[in-house]
């Protein structure tokens, strides 16, 4: 596919606010994308979508954990602050190894961090 196809894919697919499908498309056309030439012809949302997408593959601990994973950390973060304790603990128990992880840790809010923390100790 020509690259300004794909730079109009990728500027329509922000508009549209796909952002799944769009970091998709980035991340398999990226040394296209990250031309200077090409780079100057996506729009301001795209372009900054970009250097989000540039700024997490720097990041180690980004990399290490797959979207299984984060999901997780997101759905014991959001049960913490719902006050969803009893679920929250479940998937603690249930993940326990992937709450260890010093990578994880980075990825769960204070109060989260601190039930892990608590759980741990009386386990």
């Amino acid at each position: 596919m020509k690259v300004e196809s794909v730079i109009f894919i990728i500027n329509n697919l922000i508009s549209k606010r796909q952002y799944g499908n769009a970091r998709d498309l980035i991340k398999k056309e990226w040394t296209r994308i990250t031309e200077p030439l090409n780079f100057s012809m996506l729009n301001s949302e795209a372009k900054e979508f970009v250097k989000v997408i540039a700024k997490e593959q720097e990041i180690a601990d980004f990399i290490l954990l797959s979207d299984k994973d984060k999901r997780i950390l997101n759905m014991l973060n959001e049960a913490v602050r719902e006050v969803k304790l009893p679920y929250a603990r479940k998937l603690f128990f249930e993940h326990k190894e992937l709450f260890q992880l010093v990578h994880s840790q980075k990825w769960l809010t204070e109060d989260a961090r601190f039930m892990c923390f608590a759980w741990g100790k009386n386990a």
